[in-house]
């Protein structure tokens, strides 16, 4: 588990091995909440920069030959 620091201002710096893990990018928005006494942060979905989707949800493990297959996309997810 990584620690933060919060500023004086209220403002969090998210470490670089979690926005890498999440691949996020300037611009990405996240959701707060508060659950109980824990704060849960989470990407939002359908931002602007496209939402975030994990990669691997299930944590499924894959074999390469899986891995190089094309993927099929929902038609309404692909780009216009």
């Amino acid at each position: 588990m990584e620690s933060v620091t919060l500023s004086t201002k209220g403002q969090l710096v998210l470490p670089k091995p979690v926005r890498d893990a999440l691949r996020l990018k300037p611009g990405h928005r996240l959701s707060v909440a508060v659950e109980g006494r824990r704060i849960v942060i989470e990407p939002e979905k359908g931002t602007a920069t496209g939402g975030w989707h994990p990669l691997n949800p299930a944590g499924a493990r894959l074999s390469t030959s899986k891995l190089c297959r094309p993927v099929e996309l929902p038609r309404e997810s692909r780009r216009r």
